[in-house]
């Protein structure tokens, strides 16, 4: 089953107790991850109900290309619902209930930015840590796509979505947890799906977010809860 990561995101976030199992093709149960990040957001800004979920699996039934390692069951290995990206936490999927179908990397002839998540139905998507909205728009390839500035050179991208969520657009400050959007099929997706980027760099050049740095959601470290004590 998955299992939520319990998450308040204000200046330090404590763990609640809220947990709620889901059942995907008979899942093993796995023991609740307490972990919680603590960031000062850009602006305060309302945090969200999106509570991650502790692990993540490969989908069922497809080759999921670029996977990262995973057990016998299909559970990612090693898997860190909350990473630490320049000093920020954020969460490393922006979704719950949701599998893996494609990782970072060089797939087919083109380098994959990020990672792709889907479920069924499709679900809502949230801001993985608090920040400013920078785009809000159509883009041809991404679809109906959103970027977020957390600072300290830290960007997050949602692409692909239905829609975009009322109220979130360019200048707008948003909480973690807050919605985004719903997963869907815009731009070139050939089907319902979430593609998330973690980006890095200064969005002030000349090629906006396309002269940031992608990276590895995968390849951060973990958040530690003793962390928002030191």
């Amino acid at each position: 089953m998955f299992r939520f990561l319990p998450v308040l995101m204000l200046m330090v976030l404590a763990a609640c107790a809220t947990r709620a199992p889901i059942d995907i093709r008979g899942a093993p149960s796995r023991a609740p991850v307490t972990q919680a990040p603590a960031s000062p957001p850009v602006r305060a800004a309302p945090q969200g109900t999106f509570q991650p979920n502790a692990y993540l699996r490969a989908c069922y039934g497809i080759r999921v290309s670029n996977s990262p390692l995973v057990d016998e069951d299909g559970w990612v290995l090693n898997y860190k619902p909350i990473v630490v990206v320049n000093g920020l936490p954020l969460a490393a999927s922006p979704a719950n209930d949701v599998c893996l179908t494609s990782g970072f990397g060089q797939r087919f002839s083109r380098r994959h930015d990020g990672i792709d998540l889907q479920s069924r139905p499709a679900g809502t998507i949230y801001a993985t840590a608090p920040g400013k909205v920078i785009e809000a728009r159509v883009s041809t390839g991404y679809g109906n796509m959103v970027l977020i500035d957390h600072g300290k050179g830290v960007y997050t991208r949602y692409a692909h979505l239905a829609y975009i969520q009322p109220g979130v657009s360019p200048g707008k400050h948003i909480g973690f947890g807050q919605p985004v959007g719903m997963m869907g099929s815009s731009g070139n997706a050939s089907a319902v799906h979430i593609h998330y980027e973690i980006l890095l760099g200064d969005y002030n050049n000349p090629r906006g977010s396309k002269g940031l740095t992608p990276r590895d959601p995968f390849s951060f470290p973990p958040y530690e809860y003793a962390q928002a004590y030191e």
